[in-house]
């Protein structure tokens, strides 16, 4: 009988990391598999990973080919597992580390609820969390993704102030105010698990974003077909944020990218109408 779900981990440079993430999983309860993915890194990190890893009867070690990007890496570990049978995938980039021994059973739970999207409480070196992205549709987002800086500029005159309408940080799910499952619109691609409802519905991820934004398609073909995202803080991970990645001209020029890439996929109409939808 194959296992209810695996996991994807998405590697890029950073083999250390990887093994750091592959390991919190391996930790947890159960037989999941998991797909290590290369995306073609420069740096031999997937002979060190697959040497690292030989033999593991859980973990598979493959190498994407080319560096496509977030969407196509994690689309060659989907591929990997649902030629096993699983269509329950948790996708995982290589900062990441497990916290919750539960993980599993509530990632399950999730898909026995109908629920298509999951993400975790995302522990990060401040405090809060970075779930969920957007907790709804708002009328500011779709003006920033459709006007983008002309939008920005608009605010700061309005308001003196920046528009950050993705932002927010949740409370620690062990304080006292800590929130229960909560449907959402959007939530952080660092860790989501996609259920057999969204895969079953989607196939895989849109690769025609390379960086940025993939949480943005993955929310919005949830709206459009009536897919449920959800936040649950009693997942807990911990996300070390964009290691195999340095700031500077290349970021600047993929998220460019994909803010064009976007307005061309999440049409304004469709936009509108989920969010009066919504209210």
């Amino acid at each position: 009988m194959s296992p209810d779900l695996g996991f994807v981990v998405l590697n890029y440079v950073n083999h250390d990391e990887t093994v750091r993430c592959v390991d919190s999983i391996l930790a947890l309860a159960g037989a999941a598999p998991v797909v290590i993915v290369d995306n073609a890194s420069p740096n031999g990190a997937f002979d060190v990973l697959a040497r690292h890893f030989a033999g593991h009867a859980r973990v598979s070690v493959l190498q994407a080919g080319r560096n496509g990007g977030y969407s196509a890496g994690n689309n060659v570990g989907i591929r990997a597992l649902r030629e096993r049978g699983i269509l329950n995938v948790v996708i995982a980039t290589s900062d990441t580390r497990v916290e919750s021994p539960d993980l599993i059973a509530r990632c399950v739970a999730a898909r026995d609820a109908g629920i298509a999207v999951a993400g975790p409480y995302v522990r990060g070196d401040e405090a809060g969390s970075d779930n969920p992205m957007l907790p709804q549709l708002t009328l500011q987002y779709i003006a920033a993704i459709h006007l983008g800086k002309l939008w920005t500029a608009l605010k700061r005159i309005a308001m003196h102030t920046v528009v950050k309408p993705r932002t927010t940080r949740t409370p620690d799910p062990s304080g006292p105010d800590a929130p229960g499952v909560a449907d959402v619109y959007m939530v952080h691609g660092c860790f989501l698990f996609l259920s057999e409802h969204y895969l079953r519905a989607f196939g895989e991820l849109d690769e025609d974003i390379f960086m940025y934004g993939e949480e943005d398609l993955i929310a919005f073909n949830c709206v459009r077909r009536g897919l449920r995202v959800v936040y649950d803080p009693r997942m807990v991970i911990y996300h070390g944020d964009a290691k195999s990645t340095s700031p500077g001209e290349f970021r600047l020029r993929a998220a460019a990218a994909s803010m064009t890439t976007l307005r061309r996929k999440m049409r304004v109409g469709p936009l509108i109408h989920a969010y009066f939808r919504s209210r």
